[in-house]
């Protein structure tokens, strides 16, 4: 089963703004659409969608391009799951639905002709932004990492009960049993360069969410982009010497060559 490729989509006030946020990061525009009322960018294996007044129902969603839509949403019926919008299909050949997960994410799996995952931003960035996951709070990760099984992911990590990290081999999702500073949907960036993330803060004046902090241990730094969606960079001293940040590098590259247009 497949779910396809990840999307993050979010409602925001004003494209041209978000996009030159996210462009800061070093993010590249993949294509606009809806007159420029949405823009796709990309860096490495994040992939975000932004939408001014044209998200259906207002708010970010995980969106899954490009699967097995019809078995998907053929094994969810089976075990009575609720949908949002039903599956529909047309004679194309294109299908979608929506669901909420068990924390009430919005989900839409869907597939359209002549949607194709195109080029991705360069694999050596000119920003060390580290790796990418999304963060979510969940209240409990057995329940949640079930219910995403369901699109293919099992657990990469896990750390008791309180946050373990599934995946589908390139798409990474952190859930999280403990509140979240702020405790809501992350952009999480592992591994990367703080000090050159900090330096991106502050010379185009955007804010900290709280000081950067740092010790022994590690550093990280949480921003805001102008729509309030968190942005979580950490370096974790502990984590350098396991080939981990390395051996995701090399996923989502090879993951990237194959999603090439």
């Amino acid at each position: 089963m497949n779910a396809g490729w990840l999307e993050l989509s979010l409602k925001v006030k004003s494209v041209q703004r978000s996009r030159a946020f996210y462009e800061a990061f070093d993010f590249k525009l993949v294509e606009t659409h809806d007159k420029g009322m949405s823009a796709t960018l990309q860096a490495e294996n994040c992939r975000l969608a932004l939408y001014q007044g044209v998200l259906d129902p207002a708010e970010n969603q995980l969106i899954f391009w490009q699967g097995d839509v019809e078995e998907i949403a053929a094994g969810l019926e089976r075990e009575a799951v609720e949908f949002v919008q039903p599956l529909k299909t047309n004679d194309r050949g294109e299908a979608s639905f929506m669901l909420r997960d068990p924390d009430g994410q919005l989900i839409y799996v869907i597939r359209e002709n002549g949607v194709v995952r195109h080029k991705p931003a360069p694999a050596t960035p000119d920003l060390d932004r580290g790796y990418f996951q999304i963060g979510l709070p969940v209240k409990n990760i057995d329940i949640s990492a079930a219910y995403y099984a369901r699109l293919g992911f099992a657990f990469a990590q896990r750390n008791g009960d309180t946050n373990g990290t599934i995946t589908d081999g390139h798409c990474r999702i952190g859930l999280y049993g403990f509140p979240l500073a702020p405790n809501q949907l992350q952009l999480m960036f592992w591994q990367g360069d703080i000090d050159a993330v900090i330096d991106v803060v502050r010379r185009n004046g955007f804010e900290f969410y709280g000081e950067p902090r740092g010790d022994d241990e590690g550093r990280s730094v949480t921003i805001r982009d102008p729509d309030d969606n968190p942005l979580f960079f950490i370096n974790m001293e502990k984590y350098k010497d396991t080939g981990l940040s390395r051996a995701y590098r090399q996923a989502n590259a090879a993951a990237g060559q194959a999603g090439r247009a």
